[in-house]
């Protein structure tokens, strides 16, 4: 690995740190939720504004020349606020995010010994949220760091890569956020209160259309980045592998599958959808639903 490259990780690296940590603190301090992940998300644009920045000052051009690298910077950020804007409204409409409030201190718990070993398990879930950045970033800042020993690689100019990364990208990105609208859209409405939300729209097709979305998305990234990056920093491909070992084996899926199993085990509905319907990847459905 090039110095190049490491000294980009290591400011990536910095960037995330730096934000996950303000945002450990917030939360720790207000004892709420709210702006974790605004701020998780937010930790990827900086990361990919920081690198860009980098790269650019040491090769004396503009920071939104058009390249390469400003496409990736500007694409994370994209993705940010689409992703990180969402998840903040949906907090401040329901109140609370039930997922998290296991790390919070609970009235009369006693600190690092209480159920919610208050504030460590909360500190390593930043950390974790950090490093899941910095992984998702390696295609992007591996782009950033080589296009000051390449720059003609890097610039804004058709290529099959950078073609077929933009389209990965952009339809991950809109079908993840049509699917988020979807299921927000149903869990609103009152008179679905309770009830299985079941094929509407996209979950006709996948179980999970918002997941898969996200996979496309950092595999558009990393397709994007380029030959360059493919070739001379291969462990780039981290990142879209990680997000689909997460999304499908750790922090993603599983979770859901085990609580809709749990609300809605043995209704008609939920076992005819669950059999006719692809788990992630989109298909026709199976079979006609009742």
């Amino acid at each position: 690995m090039s110095g190049i490259v490491w000294a980009a990780l290591k400011h990536s690296a910095k960037v995330v740190a730096a934000t996950n940590a303000a945002g450990f603190l917030v939360t720790a301090v207000t004892q709420s939720h709210k702006i974790t992940d605004l701020t998780g998300t937010a930790a990827f644009a900086a990361s990919a504004w920081a690198t860009h920045a980098a790269a650019a000052r040491a090769m004396g051009t503009p920071l939104l020349a058009p390249s390469r690298g400003s496409l990736l910077a500007g694409c994370v950020s994209l993705w940010a606020l689409r992703l990180g804007g969402y998840l903040f409204y949906r907090v401040l409409q329901v109140g609370k995010d039930a997922r998290l409030d296991q790390f919070f201190q609970q009235p009369e718990e006693t600190l690092l010994t209480g159920p919610s070993n208050y504030p460590l398990r909360l500190l390593f879930f930043w950390t974790m949220q950090g490093l899941w950045a910095w992984a998702c970033m390696l295609p992007v800042t591996a782009a950033h760091a080589l296009s000051r020993s390449a720059p003609a690689a890097h610039r804004l100019a058709f290529s099959p890569s950078l073609a077929a990364g933009l389209l990965l990208f952009g339809g991950g990105l809109l079908v993840e956020s049509v699917a988020d609208w979807q299921k927000f859209s149903f869990k609103s409405d009152p008179a679905n209160q309770g009830r299985f939300m079941g094929p509407v729209g996209l979950f006709a097709y996948s179980r999970h259309p918002n997941y898969f979305g996200e996979m496309c998305v950092w595999a558009g990234l990393f397709v994007m980045a380029g030959p360059a990056v493919w070739v001379r920093c291969p462990w780039a491909a981290a990142s879209p592998i990680f997000t689909y070992l997460l999304i499908r084996h750790l922090s993603g899926i599983p979770p859901l599958e085990r609580s809709y199993a749990e609300r809605y085990g043995g209704q008609p509905q939920y076992e005819a959808y669950k059999a006719a319907t692809n788990l992630l990847f989109p298909w026709p459905p199976r079979d006609k639903f009742p």
